[in-house]
């Protein structure tokens, strides 16, 4: 549970604090603070899922597994990879705007809604109540949510 809590303040923490300190001539106008929060989301979000990524195919990967409530399988494996690479995309966008960053939204919001819709069947069905199967259904629904409505408030917004 503390851990997707921390990490989801971290990145709300990093989207306020961000424009206080940004040295850009364009400072705190809308779009850039838009942008900034925009950045946590999709690249801090990306270094969150590169790690979340890495603990499914490391040394640690059973105990991940068991932490959710789910079994150590080889599918553990590419969820770990299919993390790794929508991670990946997202810290990259810190250098690709434009349509890479739209790119980096949707990935992130088909994976994790997906990964939420699962966790939430996994709880109902089967009544999985293992920590991080049902703790990190919150994050998995609000971090690509705000993304997107991050994302839409940049592209709607003048410059």
């Amino acid at each position: 549970m503390g851990f997707f809590v921390v990490t989801f303040l971290g990145l709300v923490a990093g989207a306020l604090v961000h424009p206080l300190v940004d040295r850009a001539p364009t400072r705190r106008t809308r779009r850039r603070v838009v942008e900034l929060a925009l950045l946590w989301f999709v690249a801090g979000g990306g270094v969150l899922g590169i790690i979340g990524g890495l603990s499914h195919i490391g040394p640690y990967a059973p105990e991940v597994a068991d932490s959710i409530g789910f079994a150590h399988s080889p599918f553990q494996w590419e969820v770990g990879w299919a993390d790794i690479a929508v991670g990946l995309i997202g810290l990259l966008s810190i250098w690709n705007r434009g349509s890479f960053m739209t790119a980096a939204v949707i990935a992130m919001a088909v994976l994790y809604w997906g990964d939420a819709v699962g966790h939430v069947m996994q709880w109902v069905a089967h009544g999985n109540t293992a920590p991080n199967n049902v703790w990190t259904i919150p994050t998995d629904i609000l971090q690509p949510l705000v993304a997107v409505v991050l994302l839409v408030a940049y592209r709607r917004s003048p410059g």
